[in-house]
């Protein structure tokens, strides 16, 4: 099953939290029937985009997903198609 994303949004960060590879948040809808907000969009130490699922911080530190995507080539095409979305919004390059 490929992902279709669509309603795309952003959120940039701060300036100090781009220093620190961290662009903003993205939010979409999936297939029309899920909106998913609060990804991570980040450029890692190597310059590669990358986009994360949501995930909260418990009281511990500890970070769970709050949405987990079981499939790792469906993540990975949702990933692709998130940060195309963007770029072509010109929101990161």
């Amino acid at each position: 099953m490929k992902p279709i994303i669509t309603d795309v949004s952003f959120a940039p960060a701060s300036d100090l939290d781009r220093m620190q590879g961290l662009l903003g948040w993205a939010e979409f809808t999936l297939h029309g029937h899920l909106r998913i907000s609060g990804s991570t969009v980040r450029r890692t130490r190597r310059g590669d985009l990358r986009a994360f699922v949501p995930e909260r911080i418990d009281r511990s530190g500890r970070r769970h997903r709050v949405v987990e995507v079981l499939d790792a080539e469906l993540e990975r095409e949702i990933e692709v198609q998130l940060l195309a979305a963007l770029k072509a919004q010109r929101v990161i390059s």
